[in-house]
Parts: C-alpha cells; sequence; structure tokens
C-alpha cells in the first residue's frame, strides 16, 4: 500500500507543476488571428519554451503577468523590434521572417541568464 501511497503522491506533484503553466516544452503556434502572443512571468519565464510562425510578416504581442518587467528581442533582430511589458501590461510589434529558427528573448539584465528565452521557428 505504501507503494501506491508515493505513486499518488508523485502523480499529483506533477499534475501541480504542470498546471502552473509557463516554461513548458510545448510549442506553441500563432493564434487564430495570426497574432504570436507570449505570455512571461515575474519568475523571469516565458509561457512555452518554442513558439511556431509562418514567413512573411510575424505579429508579436507581449503581455506581462506580474509587476516586473519584461522585454521581448528576437537576436540578430533586436533594432528592428523591442517589445517591453509591465505591471500586466501588453506591448506589440511585427517583423518580416524568412523560414528559420530564431531565439526570443528578454533583455533584462540577468532574465536571459536565468533562462528567459525560447525558439522561434517560422515555417
Amino acid at each position: 500500500m505504501q507503494l501506491s501511497g508515493a505513486i499518488g503522491a508523485t502523480v499529483a506533484l506533477a499534475l501541480l507543476l504542470a498546471s502552473c503553466g509557463g516554461g513548458g516544452s510545448t510549442t506553441q503556434p500563432p493564434a487564430e488571428d495570426g497574432v504570436l502572443r507570449i505570455v512571461s512571468y515575474d519568475r523571469q519565464d516565458y509561457d512555452a519554451d518554442a513558439y511556431e510562425a509562418d514567413a512573411g510578416t510575424v505579429r508579436f504581442e507581449l503581455s506581462q503577468i506580474g509587476v516586473q518587467e519584461h522585454t521581448l528581442l528576437v537576436e540578430g533582430l533586436e533594432d528592428e523590434m523591442r517589445l517591453v511589458a509591465v505591471d500586466g501590461g501588453t506591448d506589440a510589434g511585427s517583423l518580416e521572417l524568412e523560414p528559420g529558427r530564431y531565439t526570443l528573448y528578454c533583455d533584462i539584465a540577468g532574465h536571459r541568464s536565468s533562462g528567459m528565452e525560447a525558439r522561434l521557428t517560422v515555417n
């Protein structure tokens, strides 16, 4: 009986962690309206580890849950777009992107080194 209790506790912990959101290992496609919505959290994390978009004009929307300021940049294209969200706010922008792999990140001091980055695959 102790083994089944340990298994039950492990399953409960896994479900709890999964329900907390953020930092997921899933790939998030754009919403039905074509906007790639990215949520940032005070724990210095985005809502997914990977995102997908179609080549061409990619529309981004960065939302913030909490109060800590976060940014969203595409590595190598920093001069073309920098979104900033703080205090539950939202910022939006767009980029022309060719098919390929890109890195999204937050440039607030210490955030990227804490893991606040994600992959973007453009098809």
